[in-house]
């Protein structure tokens, strides 16, 4: 008979402590994909917003240098140019990448649509999601259109900035609020 001081665990409370564990470990391997989905996302818009800097920083030194015209230059190019620490999983400029080999987890410029592509990892946590699902992103004009007639003419329209667009995010769909589009502008345009 056991002292009511006696030390260790009973077959019970053995058997309790290892299935709690049990359940614990199947809610957190359940958790992991979307875990692992919220990471990326968050390593790609951390991406996307020094993108975004980069694109400003490059705005303000045409402005500072009195060549405005310079501005539409950026529209289309390729944002990575712009960065001083190119990010480790860039694979360079692609001509018609599409499904050609490129992994899941890297970003490329793709040149025949003007386009920075990042090949998404960890997007089908809903199982719904193809396997090749991209987020694209494109560098695009802002400007007046004094004209009013839906693009930009140097003669005739004021370049304002740039802006980085995701304009195709088949892995997600939905967009942040506000994070798809922030303009680069030039402070004194308003």
């Amino acid at each position: 008979m056991r002292g009511l001081h006696s030390k260790g665990f009973s077959l019970f409370e053995l058997v309790l402590v290892l299935t709690l564990i049990g359940v614990l470990i199947a809610v957190a391997i359940d958790r992991l994909p979307v875990w692992q989905g919220e990471a990326e996302r968050a390593a790609v818009e951390t991406v996307a917003g020094s993108l975004r800097s980069a694109l400003s920083i490059k705005v303000a030194s045409y402005i500072a240098r009195g060549e405005t015209a310079r501005i539409a230059e950026l529209e289309a190019s390729n944002p990575v140019e712009q960065l001083a620490e190119i990010p480790a999983n860039y694979l360079g400029q692609r001509l018609n990448a599409g499904d050609s080999g490129i992994e899941s987890g890297n970003w490329y410029f793709d040149a025949s649509t003007r386009e920075l592509v990042y090949r998404v990892r960890y997007g089908a946590v809903d199982r719904t999601t193809p396997v090749s699902a991209e987020m694209r992103y494109a560098v695009e004009l802002a400007y007046e259109d004094r004209n009013r007639n839906g693009r930009y003419d140097a003669q005739m329209d004021r370049a304002e900035g740039v802006r980085l667009t995701l304009v195709s995010d088949t892995a997600h769909r939905a967009v942040v609020a506000g994070s798809a589009d922030r303009d680069v502008r030039d402070s004194s345009a308003n």
